[in-house]
């Protein structure tokens, strides 16, 4: 067996074993040093204009101040990639994205991303039977994929979608069909806030007069409530579940 195809068989493996989000998450941190990418992200699409990238979103694994600036600005719904998704089944580099150059809602985008890292990417579009779509996306500065590495990234990209939702359902009591929104202390949701308002921990920790490890901590905590393995990801659900605004 060749080395792609190895490599691919043993990505898959690992994200089949992976038994949380954050779990998950770190595989396929790791499996970007083989394939290539250094960013990704693993969402549905949005149906109604009001959905954003923290009501689609499983995992989010971009620069942070790109997912900011892509969630205040809803860059969702304008996305040459996402509405490539919408067009196809088969996976795609993001140059190879139609846009109307001239629109200046898509044309932003894809002029706006490399300043983040993201020069070139390749998404594969997920099909639900449910009618539902989605897309795991990942990107770089550069990637340069061979006809194989296409192939396994294609692969990887399936199994992380299936992965994510599988995890993204379980249920954070097994005694509890019903998932409880997470309980996070006041200074864990105040530290979040600012947070998400771009600030590092040592400027929270001036903000607040606190230190920065203190700081850390409540992010941290709030991330394992959460289930979240990064920043970024963990200021998406807190958005989510109604946490911060």
């Amino acid at each position: 067996m060749d080395s792609v195809r190895q490599a691919t068989f043993d990505v898959i493996g690992r994200l089949q074993a992976a038994s949380s989000q954050t779990a998950l998450f770190s595989e396929l941190k790791e499996a970007g040093r083989y394939f290539g990418y250094d960013s990704f992200i693993v969402t549905g699409l949005p149906h109604r204009q009001g959905e954003n990238l923290n009501d689609c979103s499983l995992l989010v694994g971009w620069p942070m101040e790109w997912a900011k600036r892509y969630t205040e600005r809803r860059y969702i719904h304008v996305d040459p990639v996402i509405a490539q998704i919408r067009r196809t089944l088969d996976p795609f580099m993001w140059d190879e994205a139609p846009y109307d150059r001239s629109d200046p809602g898509p044309a932003t985008v894809m002029n706006e991303s490399p300043s983040f890292g993201l020069n070139q990417g390749f998404c594969v579009p997920i099909h639900r039977i449910d009618g539902r779509e989605a897309g795991v996306s990942f990107g770089a500065s550069r990637m340069d994929l061979s006809d194989d590495a296409r192939a396994g990234l294609h692969l990887v990209a399936i199994y992380a979608f299936s992965a994510a939702r599988a995890l993204s359902a379980m249920p954070s009591n097994p005694a509890d069909p019903e998932r409880q929104p997470p309980r996070c202390s006041a200074r864990e949701i105040e530290c979040m806030r600012w947070a998400a308002a771009g600030k590092t921990g040592w400027e929270i920790s001036e903000i607040l007069s606190l230190s920065q490890r203190t700081v850390e901590a409540y992010l941290n905590n709030a991330a394992r409530k959460l289930g979240v393995a990064n920043r970024v990801h963990l200021i998406a659900e807190a958005i989510r579940h109604g946490l911060i605004d």
